[in-house]
Protein backbone atom coordinates (compact mmCIF):
# COMPACT_ATOMS: atom_id res chain seq x y z
CA UNK A 1 0.00 0.00 0.00
CA UNK A 2 2.34 2.47 0.79
CA UNK A 3 4.75 1.64 -2.56
CA UNK A 4 1.37 2.36 -4.48
CA UNK A 5 1.25 5.64 -2.53
CA UNK A 6 4.52 6.73 -3.17
CA UNK A 7 4.21 6.02 -6.96
CA UNK A 8 1.27 7.42 -7.30
CA UNK A 9 2.44 10.56 -5.47
CA UNK A 10 5.30 11.11 -7.40
CA UNK A 11 3.95 10.36 -10.61
CA UNK A 12 1.37 13.47 -9.66
CA UNK A 13 4.15 15.12 -8.68
CA UNK A 14 6.23 15.00 -12.30
CA UNK A 15 2.81 15.95 -14.47
CA UNK A 16 2.08 18.66 -12.25
CA UNK A 17 5.51 20.06 -12.48
CA UNK A 18 5.56 19.22 -16.27
CA UNK A 19 2.73 21.36 -16.87
CA UNK A 20 4.14 24.27 -15.37
CA UNK A 21 6.01 26.15 -18.50
CA UNK A 22 9.89 26.01 -18.49
CA UNK A 23 11.84 28.38 -19.74
CA UNK A 24 15.70 29.11 -21.05
CA UNK A 25 16.34 33.00 -21.66
CA UNK A 26 18.97 34.31 -23.72
CA UNK A 27 19.72 37.72 -24.96
CA UNK A 28 19.06 38.23 -28.24
CA UNK A 29 16.89 40.01 -30.70
CA UNK A 30 13.53 39.86 -33.31
CA UNK A 31 13.35 41.20 -36.69
CA UNK A 32 10.14 42.50 -37.47
CA UNK A 33 8.40 42.38 -41.00
CA UNK A 34 9.10 46.43 -41.31
CA UNK A 35 12.72 45.35 -40.79
CA UNK A 36 13.05 46.82 -37.18
CA UNK A 37 15.14 45.40 -34.54
CA UNK A 38 13.53 44.98 -30.90
CA UNK A 39 16.24 43.61 -28.26
CA UNK A 40 15.21 41.56 -25.10
CA UNK A 41 15.41 38.02 -24.31
CA UNK A 42 14.12 35.01 -25.59
CA UNK A 43 13.14 31.36 -24.66
CA UNK A 44 15.79 29.26 -26.26
CA UNK A 45 14.67 25.73 -26.62
CA UNK A 46 15.02 22.44 -28.70
CA UNK A 47 15.10 22.68 -32.44
CA UNK A 48 11.74 21.21 -32.64
CA UNK A 49 10.19 24.19 -30.59
CA UNK A 50 12.35 27.22 -31.70
CA UNK A 51 11.39 26.57 -35.53
CA UNK A 52 7.55 27.16 -34.18
CA UNK A 53 7.60 30.00 -32.16
CA UNK A 54 9.53 32.67 -30.41
CA UNK A 55 8.92 33.35 -26.97
CA UNK A 56 10.03 37.01 -26.81
CA UNK A 57 10.72 38.52 -23.51
CA UNK A 58 11.08 42.49 -23.31
CA UNK A 59 10.76 45.53 -21.04
CA UNK A 60 7.35 46.00 -21.36
CA UNK A 61 5.89 42.54 -22.05
CA UNK A 62 6.37 38.80 -22.91
CA UNK A 63 5.03 37.81 -26.07
CA UNK A 64 4.68 34.47 -28.50
CA UNK A 65 5.38 35.28 -32.41
CA UNK A 66 4.49 32.52 -34.93
CA UNK A 67 6.10 32.13 -38.23
CA UNK A 68 4.98 34.86 -40.62
CA UNK A 69 4.28 37.39 -37.48
CA UNK A 70 8.56 38.83 -37.43
CA UNK A 71 10.74 38.18 -40.08
CA UNK A 72 13.43 36.43 -37.83
CA UNK A 73 15.17 36.11 -34.37
CA UNK A 74 18.83 35.50 -33.06
CA UNK A 75 20.47 34.74 -30.41
CA UNK A 76 23.16 36.80 -29.63
CA UNK A 77 25.65 34.79 -27.45
CA UNK A 78 24.73 31.37 -28.95
CA UNK A 79 24.72 32.35 -32.42
CA UNK A 80 21.63 30.92 -33.45
CA UNK A 81 19.26 33.05 -36.63
CA UNK A 82 15.73 31.94 -37.47
CA UNK A 83 14.30 33.13 -40.44
CA UNK A 84 10.53 32.39 -41.01
CA UNK A 85 10.32 30.75 -44.63
CA UNK A 86 7.33 28.30 -46.02
CA UNK A 87 8.41 24.95 -46.74
CA UNK A 88 6.54 21.98 -48.74
CA UNK A 89 6.39 18.97 -46.49
CA UNK A 90 4.74 16.02 -47.04
CA UNK A 91 2.69 18.20 -50.13
CA UNK A 92 1.75 20.72 -47.38
CA UNK A 93 2.94 24.29 -47.66
CA UNK A 94 3.74 25.25 -43.76
CA UNK A 95 5.64 28.08 -42.26
CA UNK A 96 8.70 27.78 -39.97
CA UNK A 97 11.19 29.77 -38.34
CA UNK A 98 14.25 28.21 -40.42
CA UNK A 99 17.46 28.14 -38.98
CA UNK A 100 19.97 30.11 -40.79
CA UNK A 101 23.25 28.35 -41.09
CA UNK A 102 25.11 29.98 -44.36
CA UNK A 103 24.11 33.07 -46.06
CA UNK A 104 26.24 33.46 -49.66
CA UNK A 105 25.46 32.59 -53.40
CA UNK A 106 23.66 29.36 -52.28
CA UNK A 107 21.91 29.94 -48.31
CA UNK A 108 21.84 27.05 -46.25
CA UNK A 109 18.90 26.30 -43.55
CA UNK A 110 18.32 23.99 -41.22
CA UNK A 111 14.84 22.68 -39.97
CA UNK A 112 13.67 19.84 -36.83
CA UNK A 113 9.95 18.89 -37.08
CA UNK A 114 8.11 15.70 -36.41
CA UNK A 115 11.12 13.83 -35.76
CA UNK A 116 13.17 14.76 -38.93
CA UNK A 117 15.65 16.62 -39.99
CA UNK A 118 15.94 18.45 -42.63
CA UNK A 119 18.99 20.86 -45.08
CA UNK A 120 17.63 22.92 -47.39
CA UNK A 121 19.55 24.47 -50.11
CA UNK A 122 17.95 27.86 -51.27
CA UNK A 123 19.49 29.25 -54.88
CA UNK A 124 17.84 31.95 -56.15
CA UNK A 125 14.34 31.73 -54.35
CA UNK A 126 14.23 27.72 -54.83
CA UNK A 127 14.29 25.41 -51.59
CA UNK A 128 15.79 22.00 -52.50
CA UNK A 129 15.27 19.69 -49.46
CA UNK A 130 17.94 17.25 -48.05
CA UNK A 131 16.68 14.97 -45.50
CA UNK A 132 16.99 10.95 -44.58
CA UNK A 133 14.58 8.23 -42.63
CA UNK A 134 16.26 7.34 -39.04
CA UNK A 135 18.73 4.21 -38.97
CA UNK A 136 17.48 0.69 -37.99
CA UNK A 137 18.53 -2.41 -37.01
CA UNK A 138 17.12 -5.29 -39.43
CA UNK A 139 15.42 -8.08 -37.35
CA UNK A 140 16.34 -10.80 -39.75
CA UNK A 141 19.90 -10.08 -40.26
CA UNK A 142 20.78 -7.80 -37.16
CA UNK A 143 22.80 -5.68 -39.51
CA UNK A 144 22.27 -1.49 -39.57
CA UNK A 145 20.60 -0.23 -42.00
CA UNK A 146 21.62 3.23 -43.47
CA UNK A 147 19.44 5.74 -45.13
CA UNK A 148 22.48 6.84 -47.77
CA UNK A 149 19.80 8.39 -50.51
CA UNK A 150 20.65 12.14 -49.20
CA UNK A 151 24.40 11.42 -51.24
CA UNK A 152 22.91 11.15 -54.48
CA UNK A 153 20.27 13.69 -53.83
CA UNK A 154 23.28 16.00 -53.09
CA UNK A 155 25.65 14.35 -56.14
CA UNK A 156 22.68 15.04 -58.67
CA UNK A 157 22.15 18.63 -57.16
CA UNK A 158 26.20 19.67 -57.31
CA UNK A 159 26.80 17.80 -60.43
CA UNK A 160 28.36 20.43 -62.50
CA UNK A 161 30.72 20.90 -59.55
CA UNK A 162 33.28 17.61 -59.18
CA UNK A 163 35.25 19.53 -56.55
CA UNK A 164 32.03 19.06 -54.32
CA UNK A 165 30.69 15.64 -55.61
CA UNK A 166 34.56 14.22 -55.36
CA UNK A 167 33.51 14.81 -51.37
CA UNK A 168 29.73 13.63 -51.02
CA UNK A 169 30.56 9.93 -50.72
CA UNK A 170 31.83 10.36 -47.25
CA UNK A 171 29.17 12.88 -46.22
CA UNK A 172 27.85 13.06 -43.04
CA UNK A 173 24.21 13.83 -42.13
CA UNK A 174 25.47 16.69 -39.64
CA UNK A 175 25.34 20.56 -40.03
CA UNK A 176 29.15 20.70 -39.83
CA UNK A 177 29.21 18.75 -43.25
CA UNK A 178 26.77 20.81 -44.68
CA UNK A 179 28.66 23.77 -43.84
CA UNK A 180 31.33 23.06 -45.86
CA UNK A 181 29.25 22.38 -48.71
CA UNK A 182 27.69 25.59 -48.93
CA UNK A 183 31.07 27.35 -48.31
CA UNK A 184 32.83 25.35 -50.74
CA UNK A 185 29.76 26.26 -53.31
CA UNK A 186 29.98 30.10 -52.51
CA UNK A 187 34.39 29.94 -53.03
CA UNK A 188 33.51 28.82 -56.28
CA UNK A 189 31.23 30.43 -57.78
CA UNK A 190 31.71 33.77 -55.95
CA UNK A 191 32.89 36.06 -58.65
CA UNK A 192 33.61 39.46 -56.09
CA UNK A 193 35.41 37.61 -53.55
CA UNK A 194 33.31 37.88 -50.71
CA UNK A 195 33.48 35.37 -47.98
CA UNK A 196 30.01 33.77 -47.00
CA UNK A 197 28.45 34.20 -43.81
CA UNK A 198 28.37 31.54 -41.19
CA UNK A 199 25.45 32.31 -38.43
CA UNK A 200 26.33 28.78 -36.50
CA UNK A 201 28.59 28.80 -33.63
CA UNK A 202 31.57 26.90 -33.78
CA UNK A 203 30.03 23.81 -32.46
CA UNK A 204 26.71 23.21 -34.54
CA UNK A 205 26.18 19.71 -34.17
CA UNK A 206 27.32 19.63 -30.19
CA UNK A 207 24.83 17.59 -28.00
CA UNK A 208 22.58 19.79 -26.53
CA UNK A 209 22.61 17.83 -22.86
CA UNK A 210 24.40 18.31 -19.97
CA UNK A 211 25.51 15.83 -17.78
CA UNK A 212 25.65 17.51 -13.90
CA UNK A 213 28.22 15.15 -11.44
CA UNK A 214 27.80 15.56 -7.31
CA UNK A 215 30.34 13.95 -4.91
CA UNK A 216 28.98 13.60 -1.90
CA UNK A 217 29.18 11.65 1.51
CA UNK A 218 27.12 11.76 4.59
CA UNK A 219 25.55 9.22 7.19
CA UNK A 220 23.43 6.33 6.37
CA UNK A 221 20.94 4.41 8.24
CA UNK A 222 21.00 0.72 6.91
CA UNK A 223 18.59 -2.34 7.97
CA UNK A 224 18.74 -5.54 7.10
CA UNK A 225 15.92 -7.63 7.92
CA UNK A 226 16.96 -11.37 8.58
CA UNK A 227 12.88 -13.35 8.77
CA UNK A 228 13.44 -17.12 9.81
CA UNK A 229 11.68 -20.38 9.22
CA UNK A 230 9.11 -19.00 11.21
CA UNK A 231 8.87 -15.58 9.45
CA UNK A 232 9.85 -13.58 12.65
CA UNK A 233 12.05 -10.83 11.49
CA UNK A 234 15.56 -9.91 13.13
CA UNK A 235 16.67 -6.73 12.40
CA UNK A 236 20.87 -5.30 12.11
CA UNK A 237 22.54 -2.32 11.41
CA UNK A 238 22.74 1.33 12.09
CA UNK A 239 24.34 4.66 11.53
CA UNK A 240 27.59 4.36 9.21
CA UNK A 241 29.47 6.67 6.64
CA UNK A 242 28.38 6.70 3.09
CA UNK A 243 30.06 7.88 0.05
CA UNK A 244 28.87 8.33 -3.64
CA UNK A 245 29.04 9.96 -7.21
CA UNK A 246 25.90 11.38 -8.71
CA UNK A 247 25.06 12.18 -12.21
CA UNK A 248 22.07 14.33 -13.62
CA UNK A 249 21.81 14.56 -17.38
CA UNK A 250 19.35 16.79 -18.40
CA UNK A 251 18.68 19.27 -21.70
CA UNK A 252 18.36 23.06 -20.87
CA UNK A 253 16.86 23.70 -24.16
CA UNK A 254 13.56 21.51 -23.41
CA UNK A 255 13.87 21.58 -19.65
CA UNK A 256 16.45 23.20 -16.52
CA UNK A 257 14.06 21.31 -13.98
CA UNK A 258 13.54 17.92 -14.87
CA UNK A 259 16.92 15.52 -15.27
CA UNK A 260 17.72 11.43 -15.42
CA UNK A 261 19.37 11.35 -12.20
CA UNK A 262 22.19 8.48 -12.01
CA UNK A 263 23.93 7.36 -8.52
CA UNK A 264 25.85 5.09 -7.30
CA UNK A 265 27.14 4.73 -3.49
CA UNK A 266 28.72 2.69 -1.09
CA UNK A 267 28.00 2.22 2.75
CA UNK A 268 28.48 -0.96 5.36
CA UNK A 269 26.33 -2.55 8.22
CA UNK A 270 27.69 -3.64 11.08
CA UNK A 271 25.56 -5.46 14.01
CA UNK A 272 24.94 -8.17 16.35
CA UNK A 273 21.27 -9.72 17.53
CA UNK A 274 19.78 -12.92 18.68
CA UNK A 275 18.02 -15.28 16.36
CA UNK A 276 16.23 -17.76 16.87
CA UNK A 277 16.19 -20.92 13.98
CA UNK A 278 14.30 -24.10 13.98
CA UNK A 279 14.26 -23.60 17.95
CA UNK A 280 17.57 -22.96 18.32
CA UNK A 281 19.40 -19.71 19.69
CA UNK A 282 21.38 -17.82 17.36
CA UNK A 283 24.05 -15.65 18.31
CA UNK A 284 24.35 -13.53 14.98
CA UNK A 285 27.80 -11.19 13.92
CA UNK A 286 27.00 -8.70 10.84
CA UNK A 287 29.44 -6.98 9.13
CA UNK A 288 28.85 -6.07 5.31
CA UNK A 289 29.81 -3.79 2.71
CA UNK A 290 27.31 -2.88 0.22
CA UNK A 291 26.79 -0.98 -3.06
CA UNK A 292 23.89 0.79 -4.23
CA UNK A 293 22.85 2.18 -8.42
CA UNK A 294 19.77 4.22 -8.57
CA UNK A 295 18.07 5.59 -11.80
CA UNK A 296 15.14 7.84 -11.71
CA UNK A 297 13.76 11.57 -12.83
CA UNK A 298 14.59 14.44 -10.35
CA UNK A 299 12.88 17.96 -10.69
CA UNK A 300 14.53 21.00 -9.19
CA UNK A 301 12.75 24.48 -9.08
CA UNK A 302 14.26 26.86 -11.54
CA UNK A 303 15.10 29.46 -8.87
CA UNK A 304 18.10 31.54 -8.81
CA UNK A 305 20.19 30.43 -5.88
CA UNK A 306 17.90 28.08 -3.44
CA UNK A 307 16.66 25.22 -5.75
CA UNK A 308 14.18 22.75 -3.55
CA UNK A 309 14.58 19.18 -5.40
CA UNK A 310 12.48 15.72 -5.16
CA UNK A 311 13.09 12.81 -7.20
CA UNK A 312 12.12 9.18 -7.10
CA UNK A 313 13.04 6.24 -9.11
CA UNK A 314 14.02 2.72 -9.02
CA UNK A 315 16.75 1.30 -6.98
CA UNK A 316 19.08 -1.81 -6.56
CA UNK A 317 21.40 -2.78 -3.93
CA UNK A 318 24.13 -5.74 -4.06
CA UNK A 319 25.87 -7.03 -1.33
CA UNK A 320 29.61 -7.69 -1.98
CA UNK A 321 31.73 -7.98 1.18
CA UNK A 322 29.47 -10.43 2.52
CA UNK A 323 31.32 -11.26 6.46
CA UNK A 324 28.17 -12.69 8.73
CA UNK A 325 28.86 -15.63 11.17
CA UNK A 326 26.65 -17.38 13.89
CA UNK A 327 27.35 -19.36 16.92
CA UNK A 328 24.92 -21.52 19.29
CA UNK A 329 24.44 -20.06 22.71
CA UNK A 330 26.02 -23.38 24.37
CA UNK A 331 28.80 -23.33 22.36
CA UNK A 332 30.04 -19.38 21.20
CA UNK A 333 33.35 -20.28 20.59
CA UNK A 334 32.49 -22.16 17.59
CA UNK A 335 31.38 -19.76 14.58
CA UNK A 336 29.45 -20.56 11.28
CA UNK A 337 29.22 -18.51 8.07
CA UNK A 338 25.89 -17.24 6.94
CA UNK A 339 24.90 -16.94 3.39
CA UNK A 340 23.06 -13.29 3.11
CA UNK A 341 20.43 -13.04 0.28
CA UNK A 342 22.57 -10.50 -2.27
CA UNK A 343 20.90 -8.82 -4.60
CA UNK A 344 17.77 -6.08 -4.14
CA UNK A 345 15.57 -4.44 -6.41
CA UNK A 346 13.48 -1.69 -4.74
CA UNK A 347 12.70 2.56 -5.42
CA UNK A 348 13.23 5.27 -3.68
CA UNK A 349 12.92 8.87 -3.18
CA UNK A 350 14.96 11.63 -2.00
CA UNK A 351 14.28 15.35 -1.27
CA UNK A 352 16.60 18.22 -0.82
CA UNK A 353 17.87 21.33 -1.84
CA UNK A 354 20.88 22.75 -3.80
CA UNK A 355 22.75 26.23 -3.39
CA UNK A 356 24.10 27.70 -6.88
CA UNK A 357 27.81 29.11 -5.64
CA UNK A 358 28.07 29.70 -9.10
CA UNK A 359 26.98 28.85 -13.04
CA UNK A 360 28.50 25.42 -12.51
CA UNK A 361 28.88 24.45 -9.26
CA UNK A 362 26.05 23.82 -6.11
CA UNK A 363 26.31 22.99 -2.79
CA UNK A 364 23.64 19.95 -2.25
CA UNK A 365 22.19 18.55 0.46
CA UNK A 366 19.98 15.91 0.26
CA UNK A 367 17.88 13.10 2.31
CA UNK A 368 16.78 10.04 0.59
CA UNK A 369 15.04 6.34 1.83
CA UNK A 370 15.15 3.25 -0.23
CA UNK A 371 12.65 0.17 0.18
CA UNK A 372 13.41 -3.09 -1.79
CA UNK A 373 10.56 -4.76 -3.61
CA UNK A 374 8.73 -8.15 -3.19
CA UNK A 375 9.95 -11.31 -1.93
CA UNK A 376 12.26 -12.39 -4.80
CA UNK A 377 11.98 -16.26 -5.07
CA UNK A 378 15.26 -16.92 -6.85
CA UNK A 379 17.74 -16.47 -4.49
CA UNK A 380 18.62 -18.21 -1.29
CA UNK A 381 16.93 -16.18 1.75
CA UNK A 382 14.84 -14.16 -0.31
CA UNK A 383 12.40 -13.17 2.67
CA UNK A 384 15.07 -11.08 3.66
CA UNK A 385 14.83 -7.40 3.27
CA UNK A 386 17.11 -3.92 3.15
CA UNK A 387 16.14 -0.60 3.53
CA UNK A 388 17.82 2.55 4.20
CA UNK A 389 17.65 6.27 4.83
CA UNK A 390 20.37 8.59 4.51
CA UNK A 391 21.65 11.92 4.60
CA UNK A 392 24.16 13.35 2.58
CA UNK A 393 25.95 16.77 1.60
CA UNK A 394 27.40 17.23 -2.26
CA UNK A 395 29.49 19.68 -4.51
CA UNK A 396 28.29 19.81 -7.82
CA UNK A 397 30.39 20.59 -11.24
Amino acid sequence: MKRKLFLCSFIFFVLFASLKAQSNYKKGYVITNDNDTIYGLIDFRTDAINATRCTFKSEQAEKIYYPGDIAGYKFSDEGKYYVTREVTIDSIPQKFFLEYLVQGMMDLYYLRSDGKVYYLFDKDGDLIEITKKEDFIDVNSLRLIKDVKYKNTLKRYFKDYPTITSRLSNIDFKQKSFINIAKLYHDETCSTGEECIIFENQHPDKNPSVLQLTVFGGLQWGTYTLINDKDRKYKFGGMQPTIGLKGNVFNPRWSQSFAVQLEVSFSRIDGSNEVVFSGYKLNFDMNVIYGTGKVGLEYKLPLKKIRPLIGGGLAYTRIFADNVKYSYQNSPEKKYLYSLRNSYFGYFINAGVSYALNKKHDLLLQASIQQNGTVDTAQKNGSDKFKSYNIVLGYSF
